[in-house]
């Protein structure tokens, strides 16, 4: 039983990869190439970047309920992990670090506004204002 819940949990994970890749590839100009990193780089994919050719992010997608999810500590993780597999001239070290959680709302209820989160840090938040011409 446990083995199809993870199985379940999995097939979810890589359901939402696709469906944020698919998403950017039609909103955005500039991320029209937008791949899962499973399909363009294991690289990425085992340094936590989900979703390839998105400059200057560097995306990370949650999917369900992730119980015991701590944002700060996966955020952290990503920037070791980057630290760890990318030389220090990559432009992933100075992209901005998004995780996205698309939560499941329930039975019965439709998926709102409130059921995808993006959570950064607060030092990449302002690095993305000042990429604003507010």
């Amino acid at each position: 039983m446990s083995n199809n819940y993870g199985r379940r949990n999995r097939i979810k994970g890589h359901d939402a990869e696709r469906h944020y890749a698919s998403y950017l590839r039609k909103f955005k100009e500039a991320f029209n190439k937008c791949k899962t990193s499973r399909q363009a780089s294991r690289l990425h994919d085992d340094s936590g970047i989900d979703l390839c050719f998105t400059d200057p992010f560097n995306i990370q997608v949650k999917a369900g309920k992730q119980r015991g999810l701590i944002v700060s500590k996966e955020l952290a993780k990503m920037t070791e992990e980057v630290g760890k597999n990318f030389p220090s001239h990559y432009p992933e070290h100075s992209n901005i670090n998004i995780l996205i959680h698309r939560k499941n709302p329930g039975r019965g209820r439709k998926r709102n506004e409130f059921d995808e989160i993006v959570s950064m840090t607060f030092k990449d938040f302002v690095k993305l204002i000042n990429m604003t011409d507010i």
